[in-house]
């Protein structure tokens, strides 16, 4: 809850379920607040956006969110998953609940609850809308549930009668595609969100999350004829699309001014829209578009940064890596950005990005798909303006995600030494600039290549490698042809990155998550382990579940930053942000002014400003800090 328009929140769980570490006690897929009586807030259990954790419940709170008690008195099915609750306008006491087992209905503000779905072919309803001028009538929409060859039977119902019965507003124009496989509700059509306009109850709009019939549909008659009036098609688009372009315009939200109704705004994963004049014209609001190409943000940043990377020559320049959108190109410090990926096969994620310092105009990037490892290594000689794939099966290099990279700085600047991570199939090198690939793995197990997650090279020797292998680090010093695991003290769980110490190679760091073997019955422990032996022998210097990145200050030795992130399945989110160490790792102090979401994925320093401090973040983009004290010690040289 928030009492000051978004600026902080307030956790309220008085009522619910004690919280689980591991999983979801009381998920909360609907929200409501009765009109009349806005301290009165309904709240439905379940997640209606990845069909689980149903489970009948309806909780009400009468102090505006800081009690709640459960109010179904198990009058619903038990694995019924609360997409939606309206409260009748005028009416406090007539509630609709909209589940995954149909229409629920009280009129007595909740205290109890019967079936109302006659007159709809199946259950599983997915949103509702009153009509403010006319409240006895209300529409739902229907997921269809039809596969194959099976007659669709999705789409928008109405009741005149305050949802005790329904027919069809299904009417004409709606998409009624049914689609096959195991996307089945992305292939079929689903209109899903829903709005009714304050001034007419025959004005409808409703939004398809689905692939194959995205966009916004408009009634004007009750749902006798309908007419997308926000869509992207292959030919045409009725909107201002912008320059994400990765994806449609699947609807995820979609609301409508009660003080203007001709405003409409929808949103998708990632794109924000408007229209002012009912649906007629569209205008992306997630970003402003220069002249000259370039791109600058809003403030609304719903994207995933993979990495962020400094140009080792450049100080202006930063590239950025995200999931969906790919790789960004700054030239002023992230304040306007430019898209780069012109001959990019699989230009919409972005893992990592190498820049050769003797010639900086030659970049290298891992380019694939972040929802199965397929993926292709890119050159560009431009600057980034144009790429060409030169990593992939026929160059030796496997279809496969590259996660790492490094460049051997002493290589012909002609032929240069590229060693690369592939992830499941190893390590993989080149001496030509990325022209061709040959396997370094030697006589690596077959076990532990599949587990690489992390690789180091060391500048002083580029034979001298060290890769995270599922619970080891192993080690070459002949270039790939034979390794040995080092780390005879610790063994870790789960890897996620593995760096030295920029000022000596011998300093290694892990961070690890927390992992439970069920085979062995095992708990390896998650956080932040050094080595002061070039891997033999580690110690833990912090625990924490979820430590993801680490980055060591390369003028102070003693400066350690650690990001940390948790996972989006569980009740109370543990993430710490992120972590300062001014003392090689004997303490900790959370740095985290100015960050409004703890979820961190990496952390990279400049290596033209050392203060300067730049975090990706799963799902809220970049952000870029100082530290000063970072900026005193480097001045006065120590």
């Amino acid at each position: 809850r928030s009492t000051d328009r978004g600026r902080s929140w307030q956790w309220i769980r008085a009522g619910f379920p004690k919280t689980d570490r591991h999983s979801f006690s009381s998920p909360i897929g609907a929200v409501c607040f009765d009109p009349i009586r806005p301290n009165i807030v309904y709240a439905g259990i379940g997640r209606p956006r990845v069909d689980k954790d149903g489970c009948g419940a309806i909780y009400r709170s009468d102090d505006t969110g800081v009690t709640w008690r459960r109010i179904d008195c198990g009058k619903l099915p038990t694995n019924a998953i609360i997409s939606d609750l309206e409260v009748q306008p005028g009416n406090s006491r007539m509630v609709l609940a909209a589940t995954s087992q149909g229409v629920y209905r009280s009129d007595d503000s909740g205290a109890s609850w019967s079936s109302s779905s006659e007159g709809l072919p199946h259950r599983y309803v997915e949103e509702l809308a009153f009509a403010v001028s006319a409240s006895n009538t209300v529409y739902v929409t229907l997921r269809c549930t039809a596969q194959d060859k099976e007659t669709w039977n999705g789409g928008v119902y109405r009741s005149d009668n305050s949802g005790k019965t329904w027919r069809s507003a299904i009417g004409k124009g709606l998409s009624m595609k049914v689609g096959k496989g195991t996307n089945q509700q992305k292939l079929s059509s689903n209109p899903k969100e829903i709005v009714v306009d304050p001034r007419d109850a025959n004005v409808v709009y409703v939004g398809n999350r689905d692939w194959v019939s995205a966009g916004v549909y408009k009634t004007t008659d009750g749902g006798q004829n309908w007419i997308c009036v926000a869509y992207r098609w292959r030919d045409r688009s009725s909107i201002d699309y912008g320059w994400i372009t990765g994806w449609g315009p699947s609807v995820e939200c979609l609301a409508i001014s009660p003080a203007a109704p001709d405003r409409l705004v929808f949103g998708t994963s990632g794109h924000v829209f408007m229209s002012d004049d009912g649906g007629k014209s569209w205008q992306q609001r997630y970003s402003r578009l220069l002249d000259d190409g370039r791109i600058t943000g809003t403030g609304l940043e719903v994207t995933c940064a993979w990495d962020v990377l400094p140009d080792p020559v450049r100080p202006a320049r930063i590239y950025f890596c995200y999931m969906d959108i790919g790789l960004l190109i700054s030239d002023d410090n992230g304040k306007t950005f430019r898209r780069s990926r012109d001959g990019m096969k699989t230009g919409e994620n972005c893992f990592g990005v190498m820049v050769d310092p003797q010639a900086t105009h030659t970049i290298w990037a891992a380019t694939g798909w972040w929802n199965h490892n397929e993926g292709d290594f890119c050159r560009s000689d431009d600057d980034g303006k144009t790429w060409r794939v030169v990593g992939s099966p026929s160059s030796g290099l496997p279809n496969a995600r590259v996660t790492v990279m490094a460049l051997d700085t002493k290589s012909p600047v002609d032929k240069r030494h590229l060693i690369v991570m592939s992830v499941e199939n190893g390590l993989f090198e080149s001496r030509d600039g990325g022209m061709s690939w040959n396997s370094i793995n030697g006589d690596l197990a077959g076990d532990l290549v599949k587990t690489v997650s992390g690789m180091l090279l060391d500048k002083a020797d580029p034979g001298h490698l060290l890769v995270a292998a599922g619970p080891a680090i192993c080690e070459t010093r002949n270039g790939g042809k034979n390794w040995q695991s080092i780390n005879i003290t610790t063994d870790f769980g789960s890897i996620t990155h593995l760096t030295a110490d920029p000022r000596n190679f011998g300093i290694l760091y892990v961070t690890a998550r927390e992992k439970y073997d069920q085979k062995t019955k095992r708990l390896y422990q998650g956080g932040v382990f050094r080595s002061d032996d070039g891997g033999k022998t580690w110690r833990q210097i912090l625990q924490s579940r979820f430590a993801s990145s680490l980055a060591v200050s390369p003028v102070d030795s003693n400066v350690l930053y650690v990001t940390t992130t948790d996972h989006p399945y569980h009740d109370k989110p543990i993430a710490n942000g992120l972590l300062k160490s001014r003392d090689g790792g004997r303490t900790w102090k959370k740095e985290n002014s100015g960050l409004t979401v703890l979820n961190l994925k990496s952390v990279t320093i400049s290596p033209h400003d050392p203060s300067a401090v730049y975090l990706g973040v799963s799902g809220n983009s970049v952000y870029i800090g100082r530290d000063g004290a970072v900026r005193t010690t480097a001045q006065h040289g120590k």
